[in-house]
């Protein structure tokens, strides 16, 4: 064999080791390809992507399937692969509540997700345990995200939902 028939040989053999290694791992090429494998190994799905958000360390999915919604967590790993975090399972919809939420932390990035019920809702807040408060006026179809990164315990105490005059239509408590 001369050489560049064996430098062809060699670099098909790398790529196909490549390909076997990130599989064998659970690495993935692309964070869509993360999310879609992690709901069909928690046998959940497929969902309908309604929003994709950058965090720091990944993706944040904001997903509904039929009667429930999620926020799939899927992170960078090794440079350019990625890998599903977690939130993969759905929350059932609540639909005697205005609003129906979920939160979860990790490390210290934390999201609140929901889902709105009432038609009548223009804004959510978050307001955290040390009186801070984060709002989302922007919508994704009928869906919230609200994320942050805390260096200390900032967990939130209550989630609150307004109409457009102001007026306060739902409040969940931690």
């Amino acid at each position: 064999m001369n050489r560049k028939k064996k430098l062809i040989r060699n670099i098909i053999a790398l790529i196909i080791l490549l390909i076997i290694f990130v599989k064998g791992s659970g690495l993935y090429f692309t964070p869509l390809g993360a999310h879609r494998d992690s709901e069909r190994t928690a046998h959940y799905g497929p969902s309908e992507i309604i929003h994709i958000e950058d965090y720091e360390k990944g993706k944040y999915i904001l997903c509904k399937y039929d009667k429930w919604f999620s926020c799939n967590t899927v992170n960078k790993k090794l440079f350019f692969f990625w890998h599903f975090g977690n939130q993969v399972h759905g929350i059932e919809n609540d639909l005697s509540q205005p609003l129906s939420y979920y939160w979860v932390g990790e490390g210290n990035f934390y999201k609140v997700y929901g889902i709105i019920n009432d038609k009548r809702i223009k804004k959510v807040e978050v307001v955290l345990n040390n009186g801070d408060t984060l709002v989302q006026e922007n919508f994704y179809d009928d869906m919230f995200l609200i994320h942050w990164v805390a260096n200390d315990s900032k967990y939130y105490s209550k989630v609150r939902a307004y109409d457009e005059d102001g007026n306060m239509v739902f409040e969940g408590k931690y």
